[in-house]
C-alpha cells in the first residue's frame, strides 16, 4: 500500500490540498488519491472497467449509496 502524505508534497500543492479538504470535508485523502491516480491511468491508456468504476465511485459517492447507476 501506498501512503500518501501531504508533506511529502510541493509546498504549492499541499496547501491547495488542505484548503480544498477543509471546505470539502467529504474528499478524504483517500479519495483524492483514488479520483487522482484512476484518472491518470484512464487518460494513459488503461482500459480497465474496473478502473473506471473505481473513478466514478470516487467522483459520484452518493450515487452509489442509493445503488443508482450512471
Amino acid at each position: 500500500m501506498i501512503l500518501f502524505v501531504l508533506d511529502d508534497l510541493p509546498s504549492e500543492i499541499s496547501e491547495h490540498l488542505r484548503s480544498f479538504t477543509k471546505q470539502r470535508p467529504d474528499w478524504t485523502q483517500e479519495r483524492i488519491l483514488r479520483s487522482a491516480l484512476s484518472l491518470f491511468l484512464l487518460q494513459n491508456g488503461v482500459d480497465d472497467k474496473a478502473v473506471s468504476e473505481v473513478y466514478l465511485q470516487s467522483m459520484f459517492p452518493e450515487s452509489n449509496k442509493q445503488g443508482g447507476a450512471l
